[in-house]
């Protein structure tokens, strides 16, 4: 199976044809997400119950808004299934190119790049986002507050009770290492606040009550301790960052005496 996949992979043609097949796959599954929202759409355009154009006009527009936040709500529920299925099984650990598990990887992450761009933007900050990551495999708590919609291998997270992601928080458990997918996951202890803009990489483990500060970038099997906070300087000289470096060295130095 792994060299079968490895040389469609490979081989122009077919890669071409299974990316045809892969995308048709992807309209297919948001089609069957738009289905409620065309009905309603038909139904709004064979309302005339009233004489006053102008009214059934008013009366269109306002069916065809709510239409579209149908069609936000069944994708999450569709997509989300779908996701899960897709990822069924997989675990934190490396996986190489042309591997099983690879190519569903592959299936998945084009599927949920559309969902990040066509979906998940409308639902940051909403209730919905939150279904939409349960359904998708992520362990979310009570009080969750999520305002990002970059949030990649939901399958691999586990957000505490009253956690808050800002805006553009990047959560990312995978990465491509050594010619091979990495899966982790990325643990996020009650009471975090994850800022604007960070970015957390596979095996992060953040503890409780802990502050990441915005555009800070935790690299790949970071641990936070609880209550910690983790900043990232301002843009400085080069000179300036080795001489905090070494100023921090010379403090652990003397707390270990």
């Amino acid at each position: 199976m792994k060299n079968f996949i490895d040389r469609l992979l490979r081989n122009p043609v077919s890669f071409e044809i299974t990316s045809i097949f892969v995308y048709a796959f992807y309209c297919l599954v948001y089609a069957a997400a738009a289905i409620p929202s065309v009905l309603l759409i038909k139904w709004g355009w064979q309302l005339d119950f009233l004489e006053n154009d102008f009214l059934l006009l008013l009366l269109f527009i306002f069916i065809c808004s709510l239409a579209f936040y149908v069609f936000l709500i069944c994708a999450a529920i569709v997509v989300g299934f779908t996701e899960r299925l897709l990822t069924l099984g997989f675990k934190p650990g490396a996986y190489p190119v042309g591997s099983p598990v690879f190519f569903r990887w592959l299936v998945y992450s084009g599927l949920h790049l559309w969902t990040v761009n066509i979906v998940l933007p409308f639902l940051r900050g909403n209730n919905w986002i939150k279904i939409y990551l349960r359904i998708a495999g992520a362990t979310v708590g009570k009080g969750v507050f999520v305002n990002s919609k970059d949030i990649y291998d939901a399958y691999l997270l586990e957000i505490g009770n009253d956690v808050l992601i800002g805006g553009e928080a990047f959560l990312n458990c995978h990465l491509f290492e050594n010619g091979s997918l990495n899966l982790g996951k990325i643990i996020i202890g009650e009471g975090s606040t994850i800022g604007a803009n960070a970015y957390l990489t596979p095996g992060t483990s953040i503890g409780k009550n802990c502050r990441i500060g915005m555009y800070t970038y935790l690299r790949r099997n970071t641990d936070v301790s609880d209550g910690e906070s983790i900043l990232t300087p301002p843009g400085m000289n080069i000179r300036q960052v080795i001489k905090l470096m070494k100023a921090d060295k010379k403090s652990e130095k003397q707390e270990r005496k």
